[in-house]
């Protein structure tokens, strides 16, 4: 099942008066100096790892969306979404029953006698119960011909879906002793002694860091290049040469394949030996029960709730009403959607949008044309990638309506629903991969946006619309929604998305001299933001956040630029940088921002804001930052991108 994974941004528009810092603290921390007031304000509660201007936006939408679901919830209309919420909060008969599908597969599982029943009954979980165990499929588009979709290989994860940097870098450390605590956990709660979920723990430990060290660190997928390694479905069962012929019958013949990690495969191929069957048997067990966890027992429920309260530092206690919501938002998505957009996409706001995304495009078209590192021939290819910008605001008529077809009843427990509906998910992507169907990135309910490299889109939800506030200034909204829509544009341009042409295939469209231009640019970012510490002993990783600090980086040019062509005031500048601050006024957890420091691709929200003014000359002249301060980078010093 698609998996949505949300990582809460921050956002607030704040008109600054009356800050009582000073001068020299305005141009040693810019971020502090106009946010400490509202950075003061926020208290977290037991249950909050980050508020911000984002959360609490998000938060205005999510009191929306609890409106349209009740309105749901409230229908005869869509009978599947009532039988699944009132499964979902129904604590006694989950404790009743709860159990009793998923044990079908876990002494499936204990049953296998020897490597080739563990193999059949291996493939029969990962197909029923849509685990990736020895391939993991996604869809998407050809990199290379977007009008085609294909599957992309990804490689299989570890406990609690752990990439591989966690069982062999040192970084991972903290992290990989809680997972080790919590599966360890589960498997108390399944019914091994203490000692017995200690050892079977270590030897699953052991088992996937051995395979870890044969697979590539997530920061190799940094670069999409990496992500397209076409094979056949012939050298897929050379690599796979353990796995029976039938295995392979669900990958049709016709369409493309893409290895991302040979190397995952071919060690997790090597394993299935008589020798660690045990050991085999056992990690897919706790794999079964790490995925569904949370539709088990009000025991196996709490496990998930402390797993995710201790990796955020919160103490937040299990509530299953708010998990039903949550699960039933993601599993009828569309559904909340179309309703939410219907409701709350502001007509006056998304016009706005539309308005300024046009003064963006303009400014970039021209900003392109005058860059000094950049020939004729690649400004050429470049402003055309910027003409053909598809723009997305809401919902578009792509989205599909596969809802209509999950059959639940009353009867079935409340795992063999979620498998029903998991199916039919299931059945319309092997649809979308046959037919070329696209399937959306995001919902319309997330405060966020998103450019998508594969169609040359920028794209913002419904709930973005509230990025917008229409008695704000020009200049105001310039520094909050222009920001973020000079981001995505900016995208375009990245590590990434330069590779990819303005019908969204993968292809160089630039001169040998230009790249080689750009990656030693490239490297005066990574170096750049390398040497931020944010926490003792903590950096940031300049290579991991590459293509978001130049999508930053180029944002603030942007908007910069754009004031300046206006002939903006010293006041009108000083308000949208203000703005543009207040956009990622945050208070964090430590523990949270420590495991962003880990795998989030953006710089954290305050040298989102410092690091990219420090490069902005116009941020000098406004504000008369002198070689005393700490912002402060000779010009020849500052990063110039785009």
């Amino acid at each position: 099942m698609k998996k949505i994974k949300k990582i809460l941004l921050v956002l607030l528009i704040v008109i600054v008066t009356g800050c009582s810092l000073s001068q020299s603290q305005l141009t040693t921390d810019y971020y502090t100096y106009i946010n400490k007031d509202k950075i003061d304000e926020y208290v977290l509660e037991d249950d909050e790892f980050t508020i911000s201007t984002f959360t609490e936006i998000q938060d205005e939408v999510d009191k929306q969306v609890d409106l349209v679901f009740k309105e749901k919830i409230a229908t005869a209309e869509n009978p599947n979404i009532n039988i699944l919420y009132n499964q979902l909060i129904d604590i006694n008969t989950r404790n009743n029953n709860g159990l009793s599908t998923i044990n079908y597969y876990l002494n499936l599982i204990d049953q296998s006698t020897n490597i080739n029943d563990f193999i059949n009954n291996a493939i029969i979980v990962e197909n029923e119960l849509f685990i990736p165990i020895f391939i993991n499929k996604n869809i998407m588009s050809d990199f290379k011909d977007t009008s085609k979709n294909m599957l992309y290989l990804s490689p299989i994860t570890f406990d609690f879906s752990a990439p591989s940097d966690y069982y062999i870098a040192d970084d991972y450390l903290a992290q990989r002793a809680l997972i080790k605590q919590y599966g360890i956990k589960l498997l108390k709660q399944y019914g091994y002694d203490k000692k017995q979920a200690r050892e079977i723990s270590k030897n699953i430990t052991d088992y996937y860091t051995e395979i870890a060290k044969q697979s590539k660190p997530s920061e190799y997928f940094n670069d999409i290049e990496n992500m397209y390694n076409i094979i056949t479905k012939e050298e897929l069962k050379k690599i796979y040469n353990k796995l029976p012929d039938s295995y392979f019958i669900t990958v049709p013949d016709n369409i493309k394949l893409s290895i991302l990690d040979s190397g995952n495969y071919i060690a997790i191929n090597n394993s299935l030996t008589e020798e660690n069957v045990e050991t085999l048997k056992e990690s897919v067990k706790l794999k079964i029960l790490q995925s569904y966890c949370n539709y088990l027992t009000e025991d196996y429920a709490k496990i998930a709730n402390d797993f995710e309260n201790e990796q955020l530092g919160i103490e937040k206690d299990l509530d299953l009403e708010y998990n039903a919501q949550t699960v039933i938002t993601n599993l009828f998505q569309y559904d909340i959607d179309e309703l939410y957009a219907s409701q709350y996409l502001d007509a006056n706001s998304k016009k706005y949008i539309l308005d300024m995304i046009n003064d963006i495009l303009n400014y970039y078209e021209s900003n392109i044309s005058n860059l000094t590192w950049l020939s004729p021939e690649t400004k050429t290819k470049a402003i055309n990638k910027v003409k053909n910008m598809t723009i997305n605001i809401g919902l578009t008529e792509t989205y599909p309506k596969y809802s209509a077809n999950y059959n639940l009843t009353s009867d079935k427990t409340l795992i063999e629903n979620i498998l029903s509906i998991m199916k039919t998910i299931s059945d319309y992507e092997y649809q979308s991969l046959l037919t070329n169907e696209k399937i959306p990135l995001m919902d319309q309910i997330t405060v966020n946006a998103y450019y998508n490299p594969q169609d040359n889109s920028i794209n913002f939800p419904a709930a973005s619309v509230n990025f917008v506030d229409l008695e704000k200034t020009y200049y105001e909204n310039l520094g909050t929604i222009g920001m973020i829509i000079a981001h995505e544009v900016t995208h375009a341009f990245d590590a990434n998305g330069s590779k990819f042409d303005e019908l969204g295939n993968l292809a160089n469209w630039w001169t040998d001299e230009d790249r080689s231009n750009y990656e030693k640019i490239q490297k005066e970012v990574i170096d750049y933001y390398n040497k931020y510490e944010v926490i003792s002993g903590n950096y940031i990783n300049g290579e991991l956040t590459i293509s978001e600090n130049i999508a930053d980086l180029g944002a603030v040019s942007c908007i910069s630029g754009i004031a300046k062509e206006k002939k903006a005031s010293s006041q009108e500048i000083r308000s949208m940088y203000a703005s543009f601050a207040s956009l990622w006024a945050e208070k964090s957890r430590e523990e949270y921002t420590k495991l962003l420091l880990l795998i989030d691709t953006h710089a954290p929200n305050k040298y989102r804001v410092n690091a990219t003014l420090s490069s902005t000359d116009l941020f000098y002249e406004v504000y008369n930052v002198s070689k005393d301060n700490e912002m402060y980078i000779p010009e020849d010093e500052r990063l110039r991108v785009w």
